[in-house]
């Protein structure tokens, strides 16, 4: 759903369901990518609140970002306004990296 709002919005179509490595060791399969500008987009359910899984994403997060990538987060809510999440994204887009 999140990549149909995008592409609806005239946003790049993001790649789906990426596998980021470094040192030919992996680190994370990502939901989007948008790779020419190094922003991750997941979307979190209503799993990732369990305090385990939760304390696994923070990790992983900080692993990404930490290579270099930026990362903005999508959760049900953001479906409430999807022209302020269309907006987020594409500041991310166009901001230097």
């Amino acid at each position: 759903m999140v990549r149909l709002i995008l592409i609806e919005a005239g946003l790049p179509r993001p790649e789906c369901n990426v596998e980021i490595w470094h040192d030919r060791r992996f680190v994370a399969r990502v939901d989007m990518l948008y790779a020419d500008e190094w922003l991750i987009i997941e979307y979190d359910g209503d799993h990732h609140r369990d305090p385990h899984q939760w304390s696994r994403d923070q990790i992983r997060r900080a692993e990404l970002e930490s290579l270099g990538y930026r990362m903005i987060v999508v959760t049900r809510r953001d479906f409430d306004d999807p022209d302020a999440l269309v907006r987020r994204i594409r500041r991310l887009l166009t901001a230097a990296r």
